[in-house]
């Protein structure tokens, strides 16, 4: 079996689903941020690491992290929302997972992020708005090109999500393969 990735844009629910996920499916989960953070030294968090090694350095730190990940065979991964603006990382995941896109709309994902204190590199400035709407735009046609149609996950619970996706990858043919 393919690990299983999530990946979509920040406050979707990649974390929390692929938690609750990886419990209905019963196997490990792994979060690629926290996972960046521990193989760093136990820095404070993916963004303070973005923030100090810059983007570029950044995201050759990721595709490492989830080569790493992707090769401890069946799992759950949540990725940083940024992790498919690096093509090695995108090969690496049109290679080698089974990738689920993740999305809400726009007045979702700020009012989730009204309400999270994980220190973001982005969508802290002056106008969240309009850096998710930046992000957005750049973001989604790589989400497209890794995986079929997102999932909505506006107005839904973990739970519900969670259910539906173990559901739907156990009814795929060979999806334990």
């Amino acid at each position: 079996m393919k690990p299983i990735v999530l990946v979509g844009l920040r406050c979707a629910g990649k974390s929390s689903v692929g938690r609750a996920l990886a419990a209905a499916l019963e196997l490990p989960f792994v979060d690629l941020d926290e996972e960046l953070v521990a193989q760093s030294g136990g820095g404070e968090s993916a963004g303070g690491l973005l923030a100090e090694l810059g983007a570029p350095a950044f995201r050759e730190v990721e595709a490492a992290a989830l080569a790493g990940c992707l090769s401890r065979g069946p799992l759950v991964l949540a990725t940083g929302g940024g992790a498919v603006e690096y093509e090695e990382s995108c090969a690496l995941l049109r290679s080698g997972a089974r990738v689920l896109w993740l999305d809400a709309s726009e007045e979702e994902l700020l009012e989730r992020r009204a309400q999270d204190d994980t220190p973001r590199p982005l969508l802290c400035g002056d106008d969240p708005a309009e850096e998710l709407t930046i992000l957005a735009a750049r973001r989604r046609p790589l989400y497209e090109s890794l995986t079929r149609s997102p999932l909505d996950t506006s107005g839904r619970s973990v739970e519900e999500l969670a259910k539906e996706l173990a559901e739907a990858l156990r009814n795929e043919d060979g999806w334990a393969d």
